[in-house]
């Protein structure tokens, strides 16, 4: 079978593949100590990253923190940069404003 970034199937908007997957440990303001960093493959070579622990915005819809890269390790940090910016763009802060993918779509 050729390389997987061929396939094209009508219908299906995009394929990425699952490269990497990390345990982030935050002490100080995520309630559960650790969080999850996924990173897909694009088929155009570059890195896009997802975390698995969401913060609420103010109409209490919960977002991910996204980065990208044009290597895992860049993706990886771009997105604990951007997740940790939302953070800190938050005021008083409590468990009640974040929300857990389910492990099933993570």
């Amino acid at each position: 079978m050729g390389d997987w970034k061929t396939i094209n199937i009508q219908g299906i908007a995009f394929i990425e593949k699952c490269v990497a997957e990390f345990n982030v440990g935050e002490l100080v303001k995520t309630p559960y100590s650790k969080f999850k960093v996924k990173i897909f493959e694009k088929k155009d070579g570059t890195y896009v990253g997802f975390t698995n622990l969401q913060l609420k915005d103010e109409d209490n819809i919960p977002y991910a923190g996204v980065g990208h890269g044009e290597t895992i390790e860049t993706a990886l940090e771009d997105t604990i940069k951007y997740f940790l910016n939302m953070i800190n763009n938050k005021r008083d802060l409590s468990n009640d404003d974040f929300e857990c993918v389910d492990s099933y779509d993570f």
